[in-house]
């Protein structure tokens, strides 16, 4: 969301979703069985050292997420994230706000918009107080060749066999990213989530995840769909070409033991090519990472190590990293987190190492 008038919208419905919740709940003579509401979220505090820059607290967050259940069918989640960065400049913004409908005890049926199905690392590791080092792998976060978030409907759910075999799903329909230009390096894709979506095209694809057994788990992702250059980049009386977009992934987890944790994936995005357009060319973001964690026993220390790749139109966003870190758990759901990681682009802005050191907490 942009602009002071959208943050004070935001925070002036949050508010009255807390205020309208909490009576229900605690109403004398209300059937209270019938509306649950709870409250959650997370917030971090981030101090950065990077490479020939002045280190400074470059950012802290607050993300708050409410559940509202109605009944035992309806289920309305939301999540905001208010930022301040070390410019004392401020971010207000809505991450995801959804209804979920529980078909059975088995699927659910979910509208609005939602943490992207597509991929692995965002829609179950992005909160600050889950994820393993004090920053994102390369190429997943904002920018990157993952999908964050979507707009539109997704069937959720899963199925157990004999033998203790799992699989879950989460298939979707939604908008799909928006496709705009970036000076003269070429196409520049939004991989956020909008309400509105001029050029009539939508996307539709999902990940399903097989568990052989309860610490191990494969996963493969795929979105198929169009999308057109966003009509605001053209001149009046332009009409841009349908182009293909495909998107293609595959994650893995597996918890070796008590002490240690492998996980790692891979994701691609495509953008085509289109040949009447004023930006012609298509583009490729592509990105992995590689990760293990031990833990010291029953210990409150663990170190981490992930090593990783991204690869994008852009050069900024091209580059190879590895990060160490060295994590001490103050108590469940707090971290005190210690990362180290060493940056390897053609680009400078890219290019720079960093030390991090976070605080971070979910409630």
């Amino acid at each position: 969301m942009n602009g002071h008038r959208s943050n004070w919208l935001l925070i002036s419905l949050l508010a009255a979703a807390v205020a309208v919740a909490a009576p229900l709940k605690a109403a004398p003579g209300s059937n209270d069985s019938q509306v649950t509401f709870h409250f959650a979220g997370y917030a971090d505090a981030t101090f950065t050292d990077t490479q020939g820059e002045a280190g400074s607290l470059g950012e802290v967050t607050f993300a708050p997420i409410f559940h509202i259940q109605v009944g035992e069918r309806f289920l309305f989640e939301a999540e905001a994230e208010f930022e301040a960065d070390d410019r004392g400049g401020k971010a207000a913004g809505l991450e995801y706000a959804t209804a979920s409908w529980l078909l059975n005890d088995s699927s659910a049926l979910v509208v609005g918009k939602f943490l992207s199905p597509v991929g692995y690392f965002f829609q179950n590791l992005h909160p600050s107080w889950i994820n393993k080092l004090a920053s994102v792998p390369a190429g997943f976060g904002h920018g990157g060749a993952a999908p964050l978030t979507d707009v539109g409907v997704q069937l959720r759910g899963g199925h157990a066999f004999s033998g203790g075999h799992r699989l879950n799903y989460a298939l979707y329909f939604a908008n799909g990213p928006r496709l705009g230009l970036e000076g003269m390096e070429g196409l520049d894709l939004d991989v956020e989530g909008s309400s509105t979506n001029r050029d009539g095209e939508r996307v539709w694809g999902g990940r399903v995840g097989w568990m052989p057994s309860p610490r191990l788990e494969l996963g493969a992702s795929l979105t198929r769909g169009d999308v057109v250059l966003d009509p605001g980049e053209m001149g009046a009386g332009m009409a841009e070409p349908a182009r293909t977009y495909n998107v293609e992934g595959l994650d893995v987890a597996w918890q070796a033991s008590l002490a240690v944790t492998l996980r790692g994936e891979w994701i691609r995005q495509r953008v085509g090519d289109a040949a009447m357009s004023v930006a012609p060319e298509g583009g490729t973001w592509r990105a992995w990472y590689a990760q293990g964690a031990y833990r010291f026993g029953a210990d409150r220390w663990e170190t981490v190590l992930r090593v990783g790749d991204s690869q994008s139109p852009h050069s900024e966003s091209t580059f190879q990293q590895t990060a160490l870190g060295l994590n001490y758990l103050i108590r469940p759901g707090t971290q005190l987190k210690l990362s180290w990681e060493r940056n390897d682009s053609d680009s400078a802005e890219a290019d720079a190492d960093r030390v991090l050191l976070q605080l971070a907490h979910g409630f």
